[in-house]
């Protein structure tokens, strides 16, 4: 999961006069990603179609590409009532003591989720606005700005902790029901919707993107109805819009006292995209508390390990085709400090995606969005307090 750091008070940008415009490059991407979909989508229908002849207890190719197409529903044994009544069971703390232990845990994933995504801000913004010298050419230096390499970074330094953890408490871990090409889509409607939500800085004004951001929380709740079948009460809806509504006058009220610093245009473009970005990341949060609710329960790490072995694929192809993987590994070799920031960047993120998973596992998407909604309040009052203190010096 890319849960990228975008700046709060982000203005819209000017487009190059060059920029090709945003649905035929979305066409683009979407081209390339359907060079690695298409042979896989025919692999899935032949061996699903054919799933007999790939049966076998031991370990091989075949059984492999089961896993991949088919999954594991031998397993699935727990009855649907059996299975819901024990899910809201495990929820819902009974006692005090239970209450207050649930408190901590959140409050804990909470500061986690904090602290590795101002790392990533952090490290990210030193990564992209800050020249790295030469190794050759000390008095030299050069600026890095192929973004989506930094993803693809931090996809595999992710696979590989999340491996690293499944092969040490392999036998602690569940079997894994759900066919394996399901990680694919949490993996794509994540990337979609950090494509949508950086391409809308284009079009949509400070204020647009604040109101969008806020009602995360509703769309979550809708998405939800759709995807997983929760259902919320009036009431639930109301605490959601209230959150979004209060939300979006705090940091509106917020940004005015930084005017001057944002552009106040918003495209029909923008709408559509934030509109994309609300709900591809609403869907990916839904499917994966969907992947979380199956039983056995699919672990955080086997989820971890699915869902960056597909991305980084994606990543992978990506970059590929638009040239640029071998020269963001040479620019890698060829200066200083460059791949000692990259790592901390990608293990920060890997590490805050374990907070991340561990957060929709046990409390759900609703809560998850409600944090980052916190999360866009904190930084907003960072950037106000920056802007105001350079304003003094």
């Amino acid at each position: 999961m890319d849960r990228s750091i975008m700046p709060i008070d982000s203005p819209a940008r000017d487009k190059p006069p060059d920029e090709l415009v945003w649905p035929l490059r979305l066409f683009l991407i979407l081209l390339g990603y359907s060079t690695v979909a298409t042979p896989a989508a025919i692999l899935i229908y032949y061996v699903r179609r054919n799933r007999h002849a790939f049966e076998t207890p031991y370990l091989s190719i075949r059984l492999l590409l089961r896993s991949f197409a088919v999954g594991n529903p031998e397993y699935q044994l727990i009855p649907t009532g059996e299975k819901q009544a024990r899910k809201e069971n495990d929820s819902i703390p009974q006692t005090r003591a239970q209450c207050i232990n649930v408190i901590i845990l959140l409050l804990f994933f909470f500061s986690g989720i904090q602290v590795t995504l101002v790392a990533m801000g952090v490290l990210q913004e030193r990564i992209i606005t800050r020249g790295y010298r030469r190794s050759d050419q000390l008095e030299v230096e050069d600026k890095f700005g192929e973004t989506q390499f930094l993803i693809f970074c931090n996809r595999i330094v992710a696979l590989v902790l999340s491996l690293m953890i499944l092969a040490k408490d392999w036998t602690k871990q569940p079997p894994h029901v759900p066919p394996l090409y399901v990680h694919s889509y949490t993996s794509f409607s994540n990337t979609i919707s950090s494509w949508c939500q950086y391409e809308a800085l284009k079009y949509v004004s400070f204020p647009t993107q604040t109101i969008c951001k806020a009602s995360k929380v509703v769309v979550t709740m809708l998405m939800g109805r759709l995807v997983r079948g929760q259902r919320y009460s009036w009431f639930e809806y109301g605490c959601g819009c209230t959150i979004a509504f209060g939300a979006s006058l705090f940091l509106l009220s917020s940004s005015s006292k930084g005017a001057g610093s944002t552009i106040t245009y918003t495209s029909f473009s923008g709408m559509i995209l934030m509109a994309g970005y609300l709900l591809f990341d609403a869907f990916t949060l839904n499917w994966q508390k969907a992947l979380f609710d199956t039983k056995p329960k699919v672990s955080k790490y086997q989820m971890m390990f699915g869902v960056n072995f597909f991305s980084a694929i994606l990543c992978a192809v990506s970059l590929i085709e638009q040239g640029t993987l071998w020269s963001s590994i040479k620019f890698g070799a060829e200066h200083v400090d460059f791949s000692r920031d990259v790592f901390l960047l990608s293990l920060s993120g890997a590490i805050g995606q374990i907070f991340i998973y561990s957060t929709i596992e046990r409390f759900g998407p609703i809560v998850f969005a409600v944090i980052m909604t916190i999360r866009q309040r904190w930084l907003h009052l960072h950037h106000l307090n920056r802007f105001v203190s350079n304003f003094y010096q």
